[in-house]
């Protein structure tokens, strides 16, 4: 992403939208009833159902007559119906006649699981259509403006088009990589420390902080975190702050390439089953090969309880000496298994691990977008910091010339209460 998002707007959509009993400080105020103004309104909606359609891209659509929304949608979880056809629907023969539409992304011009959006748009006598931004889908690329065009109805293109894109980076990176979108999140003092020297974190980020970090959970797919955070800290790792109509919770995944959870004590089992492992979530445990044909492990109740409940899926680690640690983590979860598992292709994953497991997908650079929480406060800590001499006698870290460094591009800079939020990608 080679531009920095309007203020007001984040990877997590329209900020207002999230918090609309705050004046946010650095909201940008865009001239009312401009392509801007009714595109911003066409995200905010976009945002209505959280992500619940994915794969699909949640989607907003308004329409506007004489400055004036008459009507409005998004897209309904996966398999239900698009945004356009939300719209539209509630409106009579007719109401369409001058109107100006808004939609975040190109209508589909394809048969899926609903028929073609384009279409929705033939003889209604729109004068208007205005897209944020074009479909990565190839299928769709370009073909539903065309369609559009061809019908007579003008068409602008691209307008909020950065801010859409990052809300729908999920499935920018899924249709044009071909793999799950790696995003990273962790919340520090200015000094660095995501916890103190004993190990307490509860609470370095605020109130706002927390409540943006739900609704990435319920924003992304899965939430990857290792077994020592696990173990140390008993995270419940769901959506808690968050309350919409489709509200879910994140498929969990633990990295514990040594089984170091089948070791658990029996008090530490009864708390895993209270909270991270607790009725009606799903979890995938990433283990090394060699842990799942060790016959000690097989005779272990508690190895036996998770693997056979159908909660869980005991994934080995697709164990390759050429690749690297992170690779070999995210292709791990790329299979038909885990697809059926979360009842839908896995799009994105949010690492919310500790300093070690993002140290490392900080090292290989394997990550689309970081979102980082900083706190105005200094801790003093050595132990739990990013590379820190305990992270570097585990992960081969290579120092680096500060001339010759590699910055990173920051695309948000908000303030979210008394913290300050960050949303950095890597440079081209």
């Amino acid at each position: 992403m080679s531009l920095s998002l309007k203020p007001g707007f984040s990877f997590g959509g329209v900020l207002q939208k999230l918090y609309p009993e705050e004046n946010l400080t650095r909201q940008e105020i865009i001239l009312e009833n401009s392509d801007e103004y009714w595109m911003a309104q066409a995200l905010s909606k976009s945002m209505e159902n959280g992500c619940a359609a994915n794969p699909n891209p949640s989607v907003g659509c308004v329409v506007v007559l004489n400055n004036k929304i008459i009507s409005s949608g998004c897209t309904e979880r996966w398999g239900g119906k698009h945004a356009e056809r939300v719209a539209f629907e509630s409106l009579k023969v007719g109401d369409l006649e001058g109107t100006t539409v808004y939609v975040t992304l190109e209508p589909c011009t394809h048969v899926g699981k609903q028929p073609p959006c384009v279409e929705l748009f033939r003889n209604r006598g729109i004068s208007k259509v205005v897209i944020g931004s074009e479909d990565p889908n190839p299928i769709v690329s370009g073909n539903g403006i065309q369609q559009l065009k061809e019908m007579g109805i003008e068409c602008k293109v691209g307008v909020l088009k950065t801010e859409v894109q990052a809300w729908l980076s999920p499935f920018f990176i899924q249709q044009r990589n071909h793999r799950p979108l790696i995003a990273l999140k962790w919340a520090q003092s200015l000094d660095g420390c995501f916890a103190d020297d004993h190990d307490g974190w509860q609470w370095i980020s605020g109130i706002h902080s927390r409540k943006y970090t739900h609704w990435l959970r319920q924003k992304y797919d899965a939430i990857l975190i290792g077994v020592g955070t696990l173990l140390n800290d008993f995270p419940s790792l769901d959506v808690r702050e968050i309350q919409n109509q489709y509200k879910r919770d994140p498929l969990k995944i633990i990295y514990d390439p040594f089984g170091k959870i089948f070791q658990c004590t029996e008090q530490e089992q009864a708390i895993l089953t209270e909270k991270t492992f607790k009725l009606g979530t799903k979890q995938i445990i990433l283990i090394g090969t060699q842990v799942l044909l060790d016959e000690k492990e097989k005779n272990n109740k508690w190895f036996q309880f998770l693997k056979n409940n159908e909660n869980f899926i005991l994934q080995k680690i697709n164990d390759n000496s050429e690749n690297k640690m992170t690779n070999i983590i995210v292709e791990s979860l790329k299979c038909k298994e885990i697809d059926e598992f979360l009842g839908r292709p896995l799009q994105s994953i949010l690492i919310e691990g500790g300093p070690r497991l993002l140290s490392l997908f900080l090292q290989e650079k394997n990550y689309d977008v970081l979102h980082v929480f900083i706190a105005p406060f200094f801790l003093g800590g050595e132990k739990n910091k990013l590379f820190s001499k305990k992270q570097r006698a585990l992960i081969p870290y290579i120092f680096r010339d500060v001339s010759k460094v590699e910055r990173m591009k920051i695309v948000v800079q908000e303030r979210l209460g008394n913290d300050i939020l960050l949303e950095m990608v890597q440079e081209n």
